[in-house]
């Protein structure tokens, strides 16, 4: 009998290939043991590699219709449960490339919702190391990666707000999500999420109740992520 994989802390799936070797560099360099496939593995795969602490599957469904991209989700999804890990990551883009008509990250939180069900699901967006920043919900993006560029709201971004296929003209996330999806959205702010732990996880149940199963976008600045973590 071929014997279990270990249990994996993470799986993720990409919504571009580039992005999805990102996120796997910095879960490394955060000391897992990781591996990115092109499409979810199967048991017996994960058993080949039993010292495997999280996985991605870099997919394309940011440049995807919602259609096409629930054809792809879907199963992929559901392929990810299957391997009963600790979490399911549905990575975006760092600005939160997406439309209503193209890579809906709405239609993918609806799938997600249909396949895992749950009282919530929470967003954790930016990526403070490659100088994006959100804050009371707003995001914001740096001129250049790796730069010293200015830091842009990103409806005022010079190259995010004229994107040939997406462009950025609202950086109120909720309104943003709004357009993809007919869940409600609420917002755990910066300030909440800075309290003493029992004071957020309070704010967030309060939240949780009012919504009533929604989606909520989380904000955050550096400082805040490991307040995010708890």
């Amino acid at each position: 009998m071929m014997p279990a994989p270990a249990p994996l802390r993470l799986a993720y799936f990409g919504d571009d290939f580039t992005g999805s070797t990102d996120a796997l560099e910095f879960l490394s360099r955060a000391g897992l043991r990781t591996a990115l496939f092109l499409e979810p593995p199967s048991r017996a795969q994960l058993a080949g590699m039993p010292a495997l602490d999280a996985i991605g599957v870099a997919g394309l469904t940011r440049s995807l219709p919602p259609a096409e991209m629930e054809a792809v989700l879907r199963p992929a999804f559901a392929a990810l449960r299957d391997l009963g890990p600790r979490h399911v990551h549905y990575k975006v883009c760092s600005t939160f490339d997406s439309s209503p008509t193209v890579g809906s990250i709405g239609r993918a939180i609806d799938v997600g919702v249909s396949v895992f069900g749950g009282r919530y699901v929470p967003l954790l967006v930016g990526a403070p190391a490659l100088g994006r920043y959100c804050a009371f919900g707003n995001l914001f993006a740096r001129m250049g990666i790796g730069s010293t560029g200015e830091i842009y709201r990103l409806d005022r971004h010079p190259s995010m707000s004229r994107h040939p296929a997406t462009p950025a003209d609202e950086a109120d996330l909720r309104r943003h999500l709004a357009k993809q999806t007919a869940k409600r959205i609420g917002l755990l702010d910066v300030l909440k999420l800075e309290l003493a732990a029992a004071e957020s996880a309070a704010a967030l149940e309060r939240l949780v109740a009012e919504e009533q199963r929604s989606c909520f976008s989380t904000s955050c600045r550096p400082a805040s992520w490991r307040a995010s973590a708890r």
